[in-house]
């Protein structure tokens, strides 16, 4: 293949690549791509010649950016991706990328587009996050598109993301705590659930996913091997994302009595159900040996213990006045409960090294970066500490 870069006006340069000869006009056919700097012409040639020379085909100039995502799709869908990274890149794309952006020709998608885009996803109400995982999804499919000659550069290199806003993280204090485990007891099926979250620091899912192979109640361990969700219709159940998520943690003897009476309960229920029961060998699940629904228990059971609403039913019959019933705890989700457990652990000096590996999270400064809001307590725990050693000399 044969190609020439020539200046074009005061500030443009074309990338012009020979495609031979015309077999019906006699004809030479050439082929032009535009671009803003001789850098970025030169790399573009660059790259072509080496696409072209390892047997691919020439990019067409036409091809939209909304055309192109659909092929990365088809192209990630075979990569093998986790099914849940996989509807995440398609909902991304299906909901926001393509609509705002799809019509554009692959090749004159510029950085300031991508700004205009991330200004206008903000207005609308998305929270940086989300506005950042939509710009590394893009990032990330085209950078196939550098890597096939399809563009000269990754226009997302030079976009800079808004900068992440920290969400304050909600917790319960030790009290409030308590009284949510007591509520809980009192009026839920999914008590020993909520308890095992909140002293163990599980996400839901690896919850959902614990069996009693993994657990060692002499011990008194759990082994986290596994993660349990539902995407669609399907049952997915598959190993933690990281090596770290692989852990082992520590129960408390209360956390062990409580397995012990469950695993009793659920052998009888065994024996009730006879061949109608599924035997996965689910710690946490229903009555006839399912899998848990998460929505179901996080949407519904979960927030019902939070407003005591079985509680404050049962105290209006009794003829309680409205001021004498318990108030709602302050409003939490179910994987704020493993904010609970770490933020609990800190405050009452537990080594954040300890905490990490109970959380599985991949690094110390991760686990104390989530969790900055305990550290100016314990700094000043530990300069009572230090000034407690200084006055004993």
């Amino acid at each position: 293949m044969r190609g020439q870069i020539r200046k074009r006006g005061k500030n443009s340069w074309a990338v012009i690549v020979y495609l031979g000869r015309d077999p019906e006009t006699g004809k030479d056919r050439r082929k032009w791509f535009s671009h803003r700097t001789r850098i970025e012409a030169e790399r573009h040639l660059a790259q072509l010649v080496s696409y072209i020379h390892g047997g691919g085909a020439l990019p067409s100039t036409r091809l939209s950016l909304g055309d192109y995502l659909r092929q990365w799709l088809d192209a990630k869908a075979s990569a093998g991706l986790a099914p849940t990274t996989m509807r995440s890149y398609q909902e991304t794309v299906r909901v926001h990328l393509a609509p705002e952006l799809g019509s554009i020709p692959l090749q004159r998608l510029s950085p300031e587009s991508i700004d205009a885009y991330c200004k206008k996803k903000l207005q609308t109400g998305l929270s940086t996050t989300s506005v950042r995982y939509q710009v590394m999804v893009l990032h990330q499919a085209l950078e196939r598109a550098v890597r096939r000659g399809l563009l000269a550069r990754n226009p997302c290199d030079m976009v800079q993301p808004p900068a992440p806003r920290r969400q304050e993280i909600r917790v319960w204090d030790d009290e409030q705590v308590r009284l949510f485990l007591a509520e809980a007891k009192r009026s839920s099926v999914h008590y020993r659930l909520y308890l095992t979250a909140l002293l163990t620091g599980l996400r839901q899912g690896e919850l959902l996913g614990l069996r009693w192979r993994d657990v060692d109640l002499l011990i008194g361990t759990i082994n986290v091997q596994q993660q349990f969700y539902r995407l669609g219709g399907q049952q997915i159940f598959s190993a933690p994302k990281t090596g770290r998520g692989r852990r082992m943690v520590a129960l408390p003897p209360i956390v062990v009595e409580e397995l012990r009476k469950m695993r009793e309960e659920q052998l009888e229920q065994c024996r009730l159900f006879g061949a109608e029961y599924q035997d996965k060998d689910l710690i946490f699940c229903q009555p006839n040996g399912k899998p848990l629904h998460a929505h179901n228990v996080a949407q519904r059971d979960f927030r019902r213990v939070l407003s005591f609403q079985a509680s404050r039913r049962e105290l209006r019959a009794r003829g309680v006045s409205e001021e004498l019933l318990p108030k709602p705890l302050p409003r939490i989700r179910f994987h704020d409960l493993r904010h609970c457990h770490a933020t609990l652990l800190l405050q009452q000096g537990v080594h954040p090294k300890v905490v990490q590996e109970r959380l599985g999270h991949s690094t110390v400064g991760m686990t104390l970066d989530t969790y900055s809001h305990v550290l100016p307590g314990m700094q000043e725990r530990a300069i009572k500490a230090l000034e407690a050693v200084l006055s004993d000399r």
